[in-house]
């Protein structure tokens, strides 16, 4: 009796992870096309503004980028603190707390180098990263 009841809740957990599975697969054949094309779109727009900017919108282009990326640094290291004196553990405290140095560690010079940028304004001036 128990091995029948067994067989029968694995077969319908099969068969509902094959549902899902065909589900997400319609929706990827009805939606993929859709998204990809956004995407496309959406990621070109920083390249194009780019090429259409001159020197010194260039300079506040990678003043701005740089200052975002510090901006997602500063908030990663200061959620792993955090999450270091949650933990309960002194190694996940030690190894949270090395990691956001580790993050932490490369903003003085990323905001140098990103301060010191100078454009030439050329059209074909590739992108500063």
């Amino acid at each position: 009796m128990f091995e029948t009841l067994l067989v029968i809740v694995c077969f319908l957990l099969l068969c509902s992870v094959i549902i899902i599975m065909l589900v997400i697969r319609a929706a990827e054949n009805v939606i993929g096309a859709v998204a990809k094309d956004v995407h496309n779109a959406v990621d070109g727009v920083p390249e194009r503004e780019w090429r259409q900017a001159d020197a010194f919108e260039r300079e506040r282009m990678v003043r701005r980028a740089c200052c975002w990326r510090v901006i997602g640094r500063a908030v990663g290291a200061g959620a792993l603190v955090t999450s270091a004196f949650v933990t309960t553990s002194s190694i996940l405290t030690i190894a949270c707390c090395l990691t956001a140095w580790r993050l932490v560690k490369p903003i003085r010079q990323e905001m140098r180098g990103a301060c010191t940028y100078r454009s030439t304004g050329a059209k074909e001036e590739p992108r500063y990263s």
